[in-house]
């Protein structure tokens, strides 16, 4: 009894912590997605059940910002995490020992995303962009002028985003890359394999559990996207780049519907939490049958 109350008396701070950092807010943000609640109208409050996120079953914007969403999500991560692969794999075959190389490519890392974007607003400004100029001394269509099109500016968010987590995505497989044994590599090429079937048939397969932590982490990063495409592009041209994320910073702190805003960051709450059960179930499954 006595270590079970020195047990209880160690664990309660943290758990205070995290209900008051963490829990409460959850709670009154959920309960505030279930009022009609309007800043600048607030004598008309009241509890409104579902009917926020009735609105955004009808609403054809969410709709299209939840498309903008996923088309995102899914070439961002897709994109980051082959990406990262293929760079962590050709690191580990031909500059196992550069381990300068760490410190150049998490550069992007230290970064923060409010001041990437703004770094890469004048990168593609259409007067005066370093990568606009270079752009067109190559003879390539993807300059600044891209940014006012529907295509060119999801195509440079995404590009964006990419080029910012993909260093996290290479110094996570470089990590489980130094975790296989030196014994099997070295069986490996006792045996004659070439690097393609030692990639092939000993690493990818050994990976799957970190592949899986990767997968967890960038579905986050991508599903929270919002400040870089914030600056670059504010939802535009249009709504072309209005992810979900940014709709609710609209309906939140521009129109002041707080109720309405908060219900879309539950759906994308709900959205966050299947997909992350899904990948545990991935990763038991994985490890099961290793």
């Amino acid at each position: 009894m006595k270590d079970r109350g020195t047990a209880i008396a160690m664990v309660t701070p943290t758990v205070l912590i995290v209900a008051l950092v963490f829990i409460y807010p959850l709670l009154v943000s959920l309960w505030t997605s279930l009022q009609y609640k309007v800043l600048s109208q607030p004598h008309l409050t009241r509890f409104y059940g579902w009917g926020n996120y009735q609105w955004l079953l009808r609403e054809p914007r969410f709709w299209d910002a939840l498309g903008r969403s996923t088309v995102f999500f899914v070439a961002t991560v897709a994109v980051s995490m082959a990406l990262g692969m293929v760079v962590a794999l050709l690191l580990d075959h031909y500059l196992p020992h550069r381990r300068w190389l760490k410190a150049l490519y998490l550069v992007p890392m230290v970064v923060t995303p409010v001041v990437v974007g703004i770094q890469w607003r004048f990168l593609l400004n259409e007067q005066f962009g370093v990568l606009t100029w270079i752009l067109r001394v190559l003879r390539l269509p993807i300059g600044g002028e891209w940014l006012v099109t529907p295509f060119g500016a999801m195509f440079w968010v995404i590009v964006v985003d990419v080029w910012y987590y993909t260093p996290t995505v290479i110094l996570l497989f470089g990590a489980g890359l130094e975790a296989i044994p030196t014994e099997i590599r070295d069986a490996a090429r006792v045996d004659g394999a070439t690097a393609w079937q030692r990639t092939r048939l000993i690493f990818v397969p050994m990976l799957k559990p970190v592949l899986g932590v990767i997968l967890l982490i960038r579905t986050i990063g991508g599903l929270r996207a919002f400040d870089t495409i914030m600056v670059i592009t504010d939802g535009g041209p249009g709504r072309a780049t209005e992810v979900v994320n940014l709709l609710a910073y609209r309906y939140g702190l521009q129109y002041f519907d707080v109720g309405k805003a908060t219900a879309i960051g539950w759906v994308m709450l709900l959205v966050a939490l299947g997909l992350t059960a899904l990948y545990i179930r991935f990763l038991r499954v994985t490890a099961s049958a290793a």
